[in-house]
């Protein structure tokens, strides 16, 4: 399970709008417990609020590469049609 203050690099295939798109590819720090998805407008799995720039954004699980700590477990067992882009999205109002 990643901890809040892992650093993760985001995977290039998760989507995203603006600002939250400048993210994709960079590192981010987690800044929350994991929480299942909380409605149906949210693919099914784990996601983290990650901080960057000064965003806070949330971020599925399987999009998160932990870096500063290697062995945590970020896979969710996501069904492979689902294993698709996942959109990055700012949660700043």
């Amino acid at each position: 399970m990643i901890r809040i203050g892992t650093l993760c690099y985001v995977d290039s295939t998760c989507l995203a709008e603006a600002p939250a798109k400048d993210a994709i590819g960079r590192i981010v720090e987690v800044v929350s417990a994991a929480y299942e998805a909380p409605d149906w407008r949210y693919l099914p799995g784990t996601y983290h609020d990650v901080a960057f720039e000064g965003w806070t954004f949330y971020c599925h699980a399987s999009k998160l590469r932990p870096i500063s700590d290697p062995g945590a477990d970020v896979h969710d067992e996501v069904p492979e049609e689902l294993d698709a882009p996942v959109r990055l999205t700012s949660i700043d109002s």
